[in-house]
């Protein structure tokens, strides 16, 4: 049975009293048994301080169970999904317990169920909250969930143990991982021949680049002589030398800036489907670092050639989301923080 089909999970980030269960610890069960010795001592020997001692044990027991179980209760639970990951990566949620009464909570103890990792220990003052981060698998493309959680304590005494269930409303989309060693960028004849007159044009010494007049500097050490602004050294009465400083012309410019590529999902239909995804990742993250606009096609979507951080966000959300059922490339949480890693975004 999943964990999301069972009735008593909190529906809401909330945790009534009604939510907490409560039952015996180990050391619960062994205090329980020296009880009753000592009320089977008190019976046989009639003895009115063993009556009072076996009570007083009794009560201080029936209080720590009060105790474990107001030190859940009343907690405020909210989740937030971290940063977008890559498949084979580790995924992020950051979850915020918040105490709004009036007395601390201690010892609150924060695990993943069916999880072998050791769980996290939370105190908490009173009208304060503390965030605590969980760290999960991400090993394929899509939404990836937040995993179950169990919150538990047995503060004060450790007679009893409180716990509760809790499903974070979060998730943290995964990207495709890129294809390591891809190969180079496939460019058309085009963008090739107007990225190679861009880099004659920013070449100033080259014969074949358009070069237009930017303006006049004051001559400095080992500007070329065929520089020289002979005019405004005149003017000068040759007094002070001047430069001439040339930037690459208008026209090769926008013609740098009208070169792009589209990926298109169907021209690597000779590789399998996830790896046909990886490629194209490594082929977007490519693309971005080296200032080439591009463009995606996946069956009937299509993003038109752009760059920057958006267009790169656009591109991979559309290939972790493909043919991922209950996902559309539009569906991206509105938190802000779906970018992806500054360390991850370049190939």
């Amino acid at each position: 049975m999943r964990l999301r089909t069972i009735r008593w999970l909190p529906a809401r980030p909330w945790l009534g009293a009604q939510r907490v269960h409560i039952r015996p610890s180990g050391a619960g069960l062994a205090f329980a048994a020296l009880l009753l010795a000592l009320w089977i001592a008190a019976v046989n020997y009639r003895l009115g301080l063993g009556y009072a001692l076996t009570y007083f044990a009794a009560a201080c027991a029936i209080a720590d169970m009060l105790f474990a179980s107001r030190n859940l209760a009343g907690l405020a639970l909210a989740a937030k999904p971290g940063q977008a990951v890559f498949a084979g990566g580790q995924a992020t949620f950051t979850l915020r317990l918040i105490n709004r009464s009036t007395r601390p909570r201690h010892a609150i103890q924060l695990a993943v169920i069916d999880s072998s990792a050791a769980p996290s220990l939370a105190d908490i003052d009173a009208h304060g909250e503390t965030a605590i981060q969980i760290v999960v698998a991400a090993p394929q493309r899509g939404w990836l969930d937040a995993p179950p959680l169990r919150l538990s304590g047995s503060f004060p005494l450790g007679l009893f143990v409180a716990w509760c269930h809790w499903q974070p409303e979060a998730r943290v989309l995964v990207c495709p991982q890129p294809e390591q060693n891809a190969p180079p960028l496939p460019l058309p004849a085009s963008t090739v021949q107007q990225t190679q007159q861009a880099k004659q044009a920013q070449q100033p010494h080259s014969s074949g680049g358009a070069l237009e007049l930017a303006g006049v500097r004051a001559y400095q050490p080992g500007d070329p002589l065929h520089r020289l602004a002979w005019r405004q050294i005149a003017r000068h009465d040759g007094e002070h030398l001047f430069s001439k400083q040339f930037q690459p012309a208008a026209d090769a410019q926008a013609g740098a800036a009208r070169g792009s590529i589209v990926f298109d999902l169907a021209a690597l239909h000779a590789l399998a489907p996830e790896a046909s995804l990886s490629r194209l990742a490594a082929w977007v993250l490519q693309a971005e670092h080296t200032g080439l606009p591009y463009g995606l096609r996946l069956g009937e979507l299509t993003l038109a050639p752009a760059l920057g951080a958006s267009q790169r966000d656009a591109c991979l959300r559309a290939l972790a989301l493909h043919d991922v059922p209950h996902g559309s490339p539009h569906d991206w949480p509105h938190d802000g923080r779906h970018d992806l890693p500054p360390a991850q975004a370049t190939p």
